[in-house]
């Protein structure tokens, strides 16, 4: 589908000469946020870097998509980091940030219709939910639980959520949610993911969050920062900062190992020859493009989604009739996407939602027939006032959007950046690595990549940082 989009002005390709050599200290594959930032922290120690992305706009995950006066994000993204460091580096950026309280929410459905309000993570907000369902939620949590267990005696994230959380809780959120988002057998997801992005609650506090409500989850993010001009602001002004130092439209196409370092070759014919290299690309996409076929064998331990995007403009006075003050609201229900963000609730601009459905869940459904069954959903949770609230809606596909931590998968990953590491590549980031992070999980694995690997990435250590 052709589209309407702009993208900001530092995201324009830089002016690098076609079809010649560029010789660089460290290759960057990807400019989403890991790599700029990457490439940012190698800029202030004085390195060389050159960031090489397919796209014609920085940022990956983190873009800001214009039509018009409308502006969305690719997902809804809250600056925050337990890391002192890492939000440093945010706020020494030349941006203009609101300082904003999260608003988070599950849509949840009663009886006769109704729709509920319910506070998140869900099991934090079991106080809104109606009277049946949130007993149902403590007693099945209760009867679930182990004063003795450990997430590691959990095989797989289905089993920790049916035996661990409790059939309430499961029957009411966690297991429709996670089969919308992650579109696989939630039996074949890790519990890498538990240990990553979960802290379950007591039973004690379970009873008080169904009584009192509890807190917006981890301490750390109840507040967040954000940029006036969008999420994508970020990316474009580390961008801009590196100069010449990135080249957008440059997607790879074969990358070769030499005596001296590698060499990048793009599908316009250029090139660029590195001492080292750091990938932050999609992992299949790497291995296929290196001049190494016996890595190939662990492509298929990487599963992954890709996201269809539905990018909703509304008309001028009509806001939500729910949901109002939310950033972000997560669908467990019958409605086809799994999230809808509210851009217009980070910072002033003209009200619009942004409607994500994994490329799986929406199979079979053509251009028309998915906008037209996201209005019509959208309608029903009350995110608009009737259909006709819509002035504008358009489909946006953004790949690897969804690395799934699958079973397995963190083992392959351990042999495969062992054997990359022999050969002077290191792995980073989201889709990178396939490390399933948010924002700040980004921002902190770059700052934990550089105190690894600094002595390499200076070319000190011939390659044996850890």
């Amino acid at each position: 589908m052709k589209k309407r989009f702009a993208a900001g002005a530092a995201c324009r390709p830089c002016l690098l000469p076609y079809n010649v050599c560029v010789t660089t200290s460290v290759a960057i594959l990807g400019g989403g946020l890991a790599g700029l930032a990457l490439a940012r922290k190698l800029k202030d120690a004085g390195l060389d870097s050159v960031v090489l992305e397919a796209q014609p706009s920085v940022g990956g995950l983190c873009r800001s998509l214009r039509s018009g006066a409308y502006s969305w994000d690719l997902g809804p993204h809250a600056f925050y980091s337990k890391d002192p460091a890492a939000m440093r580096h945010l706020r020494a950026l030349p941006l203009k940030l609101r300082f904003l309280r999260r608003d988070v929410r599950v849509c949840h459905h009663g009886s006769g219709g109704r729709i509920h309000e319910v506070g998140y993570p869900f099991e934090n907000g079991l106080c809104d939910l109606p009277l049946g369902h949130r007993l149902e939620c403590v007693a099945g949590y209760w009867a679930a639980w182990n004063p003795r267990s450990e997430t590691g005696r959990y095989r797989n994230l289905k089993h920790w959520i049916e035996d661990g959380l409790g059939s309430g809780i499961s029957r009411r959120f966690m297991t429709p949610y996670n089969g919308k988002i992650w579109s696989v057998p939630l039996e074949r997801v890790s519990m890498e993911l538990v240990r990553r992005k979960i802290e379950p609650e007591r039973p004690w506090a379970i009873l008080k969050n169904s009584v009192l409500g509890g807190s917006v989850g981890r301490a750390y993010q109840a507040e967040f920062v954000y940029p006036e001009q969008g999420a994508g602001a970020v990316p474009e002004a580390l961008a801009a900062g590196l100069g010449g130092q990135v080249r957008t439209g440059w997607e790879v196409r074969r990358v070769e190992r030499r005596e001296d370092g590698w060499r990048v070759v793009s599908k316009s014919g250029e090139e660029v020859s590195a001492r080292a290299l750091v990938s932050t690309i999609p992992v299949p996409e790497f291995l296929s493009a290196l001049d190494d076929p016996s890595l190939r064998r662990f492509v298929p331990a990487f599963s992954f989604n890709h996201t269809r995007f539905v990018l909703v403009g509304l008309k001028p006075g009509r806001p939500p009739a729910r949901f109002s003050s939310c950033q972000w609201v997560f669908f467990a229900g019958p409605e086809v996407f799994y999230r809808v963000s509210l851009p217009h609730n980070f910072t002033a601009r003209p009200e619009a939602l942004v409607a994500e459905i994994t490329l799986a869940e929406s199979a079979g459904l053509g251009r028309e027939e998915l906008l037209g069954r996201v209005v019509r959903d959208l309608a029903a949770a009350g995110l608009i006032g009737s259909e006709s609230s819509v002035e504008t809606a358009e489909l946006h596909l953004e790949k690897y959007t969804y690395p799934i931590p699958t079973v397995g998968m963190p083992e392959a990953r351990a042999e495969l950046e062992e054997r990359l590491a022999s050969r002077q590549v290191r792995l980073l980031g989201r889709s990178g690595r396939w490390d399933y992070l948010n924002t700040d999980g980004v921002l902190e694995a770059v700052e934990a990549f550089w105190l690894a690997h600094e002595g390499w990435l200076r070319g000190r250590d011939g390659g044996r940082s850890a």
